[in-house]
């Protein structure tokens, strides 16, 4: 939106609500043009195909298109930035993950922001759990079987990541510390998960951990064993692969979740109207069947909720980053 559009829009408001018109009529009338999702989820991702069907259903509801622009550029941070600076209207919205919107306050040393006070809480969207994996020539079927094996041959095993800081490199060095072993991490860069994941089945590396997803029809025919499920309850697609809380008790891996935010300022009326729309689109039969297809988990809630996910999620990554010595970029 141009300056002179943003500044109509204010005047338009402070003129309604002069009248006695309020924010609620304001959120009442919403939208009445297409509205624009900023999303930094890399197109393909298990949160850009949540978000990519959720649009869809939001846009029939309100009857105008939500569009999903994606900028992951700078790991997120340009999309979350660029939102920031827009009119906080509900017509450019942030699609992100804990990455951009919790660990950023550690791992970027200009970050410009503050995730818990700088946006509009709206609504979290969803979660992939992600899977742990291992080269079938390493001789282990269970988590148990792994840290055995991991102890008698300290620094023989090796795990992939996308890259030093991100959520798969936190969760394999905190696995790996759980486990009680010493593992080589092997970070790609460049955003391309299917690098590692390649590089699993061929064996240069001997753990991963793709989301349902991602590992696709690897999954079965014998190409990688899987261990266990990163999340609080099994999956239907795996139903005999246990949790890590199971398979490791008392391990809880990095917070991992994608959700939508809006510039700071938001009227409270109009965050709740896409609140609501976010949870019915995630609430569709169709859209939570094709979720529970990707292994993935629909999870609108209030942006209190949210709000609490984002410090918890901050204070948490924090310790991580600390304990692993991991420095900003």
């Amino acid at each position: 939106m141009r300056n002179s559009e943003s500044r109509a829009f204010v005047l338009g408001a402070a003129a309604m609500l002069g009248m006695g018109v309020g924010a609620a009529a304001l959120a009442q009338a919403y939208p009445t043009k297409p509205i624009k999702v900023i999303s930094t989820i890399p197109l393909g991702g298990s949160g850009d195909v949540a978000m990519r069907m959720a649009a869809a259903k939001m846009g029939e509801s309100m009857g105008q298109p939500v569009l999903i622009e994606t900028n992951g550029a700078g790991g997120g941070l340009v999309g979350a930035r660029q939102v920031l600076k827009s009119p906080p209207d509900g017509y450019t919205l942030l699609h992100s993950s804990s990455g951009a919107l919790a660990s950023s306050v550690y791992l970027s040393k200009d970050l410009g922001y503050d995730p818990a006070k700088d946006f509009s809480p709206i609504s979290l969207v969803s979660y992939a759990p992600s899977l742990l994996v291992v080269n079938i020539n390493v001789p282990a079927n269970t988590v148990k079987e792994l840290s055995e094996y991991g102890k008698k041959n300290p620094g023989k095993l090796s795990f992939g990541s996308n890259g030093v800081g991100s959520f798969f490199h936190m969760t394999g060095e905190t696995f790996v510390s759980a486990a009680g072993i010493q593992a080589l991490h092997v970070p790609y860069t460049g955003g391309n998960m299917a690098l590692p994941l390649n590089d699993l089945l061929s064996g240069r590396i001997d753990i991963f951990f793709p989301t349902i997803a991602l590992a696709g029809g690897n999954l079965t025919g014998g190409k990688m064993k899987v261990l266990a499920v990163f999340g609080d309850s099994r999956v239907d697609k795996l139903p005999n692969v246990p949790t890590i809380g199971e398979a490791l008790p008392g391990y809880k891996p990095p917070p991992s979740w994608f959700a939508m935010v809006g510039p700071q300022g938001m009227p409270a009326p109009l965050v709740a109207r896409i609140q609501s729309e976010v949870s019915k689109a995630i609430n569709d039969k169709t859209v939570a069947g094709r979720l529970n297809d990707l292994g993935m988990v629909g999870v609108a809630g209030t942006p209190d909720a949210l709000l609490a996910t984002i410090k918890d999620s901050i204070v948490v990554t924090g310790k991580i980053v600390k304990d692993l010595n991991i420095q900003p970029q």
